[in-house]
């Protein structure tokens, strides 16, 4: 007969120690969910083998994978906003992409600027869009030009 000690291990028959402690956590998880298992009692020769805890794994990442192929499509093209931006030289190797950021659509709204702002410059004759520190350096050398002090 088993003792029901929490901290016990029972051997199952592939030769690996399967804790009882976690063989019940796993079948409560999985009492917790409706249909998952049949109304029965905790079966210790089940235990013994590790089969709840195989069992709530293979919940688990059934539950995972299906969040990440929700997540994957809105990450990916965001990726590919923030690849793009990289490309034009609006983000340098340095940057890194912000999980948090794309969250928001931060890249691709960014880019959608961007393109607007490259379209309405082209067809002005204006050419290719300066940066903020090229900006910042003309505005400094106005600044020295005109308001030197002697």
């Amino acid at each position: 007969m088993i003792d029901e000690d929490y901290s016990m291990e029972i051997q199952g028959d592939t030769d690996n120690l399967v804790s009882v402690e976690k063989e019940q956590q796993a079948y409560k998880m999985l009492q917790s969910i409706p249909y998952s298992l049949p109304p029965a009692e905790f079966n210790w020769e089940l235990a013994a083998r590790g089969f709840y805890t195989k069992m709530q794994k293979e919940r688990s990442d059934k539950a995972l994978d299906e969040f990440e192929k929700e997540l994957q499509p809105k990450i990916s093209g965001e990726m590919a906003a923030f690849l793009e931006l990289e490309a034009l030289g609006i983000y340098s190797e340095k940057d890194q992409f912000n999980p948090n950021k794309a969250d928001n659509d931060f890249y691709t709204k960014r880019l959608e600027r961007v393109r607007k702002l490259r379209r309405d410059d082209t067809q002005g004759g204006l050419g290719k869009i300066k940066s903020n520190r090229s900006i910042r350096n003309q505005s400094n050398r106005f600044r020295e030009r005109y308001y030197k002090t002697d």
